[in-house]
């Protein structure tokens, strides 16, 4: 039988989001059904999170909110049909801000963050994990520093499911700050990247603390230490990069709702009060700290002002480390 986040992964990937309440909220969002665009697949952490947020926000607006699954690169198909929607607003996007990252690195990507896209609300932070395989026998990130010494060119193996964007430029970013050069291998999604860091065939990955944490509990692998600006208080064992000595790698990522650049403030404004007394619940907020996640909430323009600076704040980095940006 089916156990655990298997089971509710399932439940959601699979039953429609959730039984409308008899008597919808008062509301002057469009009466029409609501699809929420995740760039990723099915089943996977972010595809997951934004499952669980679209329950409680169909029962809160009455409405029928479908998730649609478009993976593929970086996670930016959404973000593509949103430049393409007239706006009506029925139409949202769930977004990781790496993807937003990509956005900054020719040859074009799909759309511009910032002109063809309105922030709704920040959903929730997330720092960015390093993990190790247990088959590699290294405790701390010093040790896994000096094991990367060896020529042996296998060690350099560092996996991502995030854009090859991003994981570029913050292995760089490690590489600089350790002497080290990596080899970046990057993962559609995150199953075959755990499960090969778990056989040994992977010795080391950088992803979002949504898909590390669950398999550094069970086991799976080893957490050595987190881009948070300070502990995680669901892993007070696993430091921060700045207390090991790193504070170049101190970082912060987050999901926001997006809709169309053409959407009306109204009905943007109308979206952002649902979705933020939807994020309110603090029950919803303990379910998703279990993957990593803190809840966290804006106005629009909070979300476009992190947006700009988050972009601003990549751009700077990918100068220091020697890399291009688009814009």
């Amino acid at each position: 039988m089916k156990t655990g986040l298997l089971a509710r992964r399932t439940f959601l990937a699979g039953a429609a989001v959730g039984p409308l309440v008899s008597a919808r909220a008062q509301t002057s969002l469009p009466d029409k059904q609501v699809q929420l665009l995740v760039g990723f697949v099915t089943g996977g952490c972010i595809d997951f999170i934004a499952r669980k947020i679209a329950v409680p926000i169909e029962r809160r607006i009455g409405r029928h909110v479908t998730v649609i699954n478009r993976p593929g690169g970086p996670g930016a198909a959404p973000g593509e049909m949103l430049k393409k929607d007239a706006g009506e607003g029925t139409v949202l996007a769930f977004m990781p801000s790496t993807t937003l990252v990509s956005s900054l690195v020719p040859p074009g990507f799909g759309f511009d963050p910032l002109t063809d896209l309105t922030a709704i609300t920040i959903a929730g932070t997330w720092p960015i994990g390093l993990a190790v395989s247990p088959s590699i026998g290294v405790r701390t990130f010093d040790e896994y520093v000096k094991w990367l010494k060896n020529d042996d060119p296998k060690r350099r193996k560092l996996g991502s499911t995030a854009s090859d964007t991003f994981v570029q430029i913050f292995s760089t970013m490690i590489g600089k700050d350790t002497d080290s050069t990596f080899d970046p291998v990057s993962y559609r999604t995150s199953n075959p990247m755990l499960a090969d860091l778990k056989d040994g065939r992977l010795p080391a990955a950088v992803a979002g603390m949504t898909s590390l944490l669950e398999h550094h509990r069970g086991g799976r692998l080893r957490l050595l230490m987190t881009t948070a600006p300070k502990r995680l208080p669901n892993l007070p064992d696993v430091p921060t990069a700045r207390e090991i000595g790193y504070p170049g790698l101190e970082d912060l990522e987050w999901f926001a709702f997006y809709a169309a650049s053409k959407t009306a403030p109204d009905i943007v404004n109308e979206w952002n009060r649902q979705i933020v007394a939807t994020m309110a619940d603090p029950s919803l907020g303990i379910e998703l700290a279990e993957f990593g996640m803190t809840t966290e909430t804006s106005t629009p323009e909070e979300a476009r002002a992190r947006m700009d600076g988050h972009l601003t704040m990549w751009r700077e980095r990918m100068l220091k480390v020697g890399m291009t940006p688009n814009n």
